[in-house]
């Protein structure tokens, strides 16, 4: 009986190409062992006996890194991309899913407490770092539901309290709140801000004395929720920007 061999091996002598081709075949999701996507070069198999097929629309190309955004569903659901494995994103644009898309992703502007709404996932350390340096100058927009029909007034008190506040060190909040929607169960406030966090909109009501329902983050720059319901997730487009 033929002894294993790594997968990249064999497709390396079956497409007749070098081992790193067959490598970028392998992780860019192109070949089959047995009826089965195969992701991983070093995966073993004996030549004879498992079926190794290598789609003829293959392109030895590197996997290029993801950005995912995702609507958190619950406060309870932890902000892991891992979670969003195993289930088919919004399409805007083709995307091959591959298990390398959820591998090393890092959470931006996490959420924490009772805030869902949208996330950012990304691989790509450019952007990551561009995401956190200009952190403060990027706006973000939460939707805030509290209990009861909040006056103008102290509506006015609120936004009168956002122009003091402070997250870091001499950076001044910069933004506005404003009504949303007001009715019998109760008040949606909309929180557009610059220097600002999930948890500053928080710590903002609660020396207001104000005690939140729910928050939802609805955008971070110009990239919002639109098109996606509650545990949802997409690729974030290549012309897309926040």
């Amino acid at each position: 009986m033929t002894d294993p061999i790594r997968l990249s091996k064999h497709v390396a002598d079956q497409a007749t190409c070098s081992r790193r081709e067959a490598e970028l075949l392998i992780e860019g999701g192109w070949v089959k062992v047995n009826g089965q996507i195969v992701e991983e070069p070093q995966h073993r198999v004996t030549p004879g006996s498992d079926e190794v097929l290598v789609d003829p629309q293959a392109r030895p190309e590197s996997v290029p890194p993801a950005t995912l955004l995702w609507y958190r569903p619950d406060p309870k659901t932890p902000c892991d991309a891992q979670a969003l494995q195993g289930s088919a994103p919004i399409s805007r644009f083709p995307v091959r899913v591959l298990k390398r898309h959820f591998t090393q992703q890092q959470a931006i502007a996490g959420l924490d407490g009772l805030t869902t709404g949208l996330v950012v996932f990304t691989q790509d350390g450019r952007m990551r770092r561009r995401l956190l340096e200009d952190e403060a100058e990027i706006e973000q927009e939460f939707m805030l539901e509290l209990p009861g029909q909040l006056t103008n007034e102290a509506i006015d008190q609120l936004a009168a309290r956002l122009q003091q506040a402070r997250l870091w060190p001499q950076v001044p909040v910069v933004g506005k709140v404003s009504l949303n929607a007001r009715g019998p169960q109760g008040t949606r406030l909309r929180f557009a801000l610059k220097a600002s966090s999930a948890q500053g909109v928080l710590a903002l009501c609660a020396q207001a004395g104000l005690r939140p329902q729910a928050l939802r983050r609805t955008r971070l720059g110009r990239v919002g929720l639109t098109g996606l319901e509650p545990g949802q997730w997409r690729f974030m487009g290549p012309h897309e920007k926040f």
